[in-house]
């Protein structure tokens, strides 16, 4: 598989690449998520995956995921038993995906979407030393993810840090930042800054912990009076964490002392 795949990636200019990838990666996810007769059939009469497979090696690409040429030609069909079509395609996905990012001509493609609920993400991080990926969302969310999750079935987060409010109509996290220590930083619309403890950013946490400090500062006058004025939108730490604001300040905060979760 990774044979094929290698040589997929390194044999097709950029440009072939910047179609043939994004469509090869969304057949072989979807076919990995849902086992379903549509997923299991890819028509080479439709213009887009023709351009696709035109690739050099595309063609294989799919045959090492187990699709098979029918219908003289004209489709491909997983004729894999049970749940072996899934498997192989996310096996498929799995090795298309480390060949593309290790080829110079390689362009990005969308291998899974993470769910929010229909909530827009404003903010995304890495956190416990790159093994989960934080987002910040409008529904004033922070979801921990796992870094690689599996291609197959629906995504779900290992936890979610709830803290953040929705003031005068408006919510979100706007910003996330990792700390010294494995902490992680989170930002919003509420003039809050959320300090998380590095097991609940591990998701090894409580269904629902509590952070460990929460600063709060903007929106509080010594600003701009202007709309919004509690929005913060970045997060920097050079010794000092240090937050940005649509109030047009910067608050630099003191270290954090030790001891119990803030509540409220």
């Amino acid at each position: 598989m990774s044979d094929i795949c290698a040589r997929y990636a390194e044999e097709n200019t950029r440009e072939a690449l910047s179609g043939s990838a994004r469509i090869l990666s969304t057949l072989l996810g979807n076919l990995a998520r849902e086992d379903t007769p549509k997923f299991r059939r890819v028509n080479l009469q439709n213009a887009k995956i023709q351009q696709s497979v035109a690739a050099r090696h595309a063609m294989a690409v799919l045959e090492a995921a187990g699709f098979e040429s029918v219908e003289g030609g004209a489709a491909m069909e997983s004729k894999l038993p049970g749940d072996q079509a899934s498997a192989r395609a996310a096996q498929l996905a799995a090795a298309l995906d480390t060949a593309l990012s290790a080829c110079a001509n390689a362009s990005f493609a969308l291998r899974l979407s993470l769910p929010h609920g229909g909530a827009g993400v404003r903010a995304c991080a890495y956190a416990d030393e790159g093994r989960t990926l934080l987002t910040g969302a409008t529904d004033n969310l922070v979801r921990v993810w796992p870094s690689a999750p599996p291609l197959g079935g629906d995504p779900a987060p290992c936890a979610v840090l709830a803290a953040h409010e929705s003031v005068r109509g408006t919510a979100g996290v706007q910003a996330l930042l990792p700390l010294p220590g494995g902490e992680v930083a989170s930002a919003g619309r509420d003039g809050k800054v959320c300090v998380w403890d590095a097991s609940d950013t591990a998701g090894r946490g409580a269904v629902q912990p509590a952070p460990l400090a929460v600063l709060r500062g903007h929106g509080d006058g010594r600003g701009q009076e202007v709309s919004n004025k509690t929005n913060i939108v970045a997060l920097s730490h050079a010794g000092r964490l240090v937050s940005a604001g649509w109030d047009r300040t910067a608050r630099v905060w003191p270290p954090r002392a030790a001891g119990p979760p803030a509540r409220g």
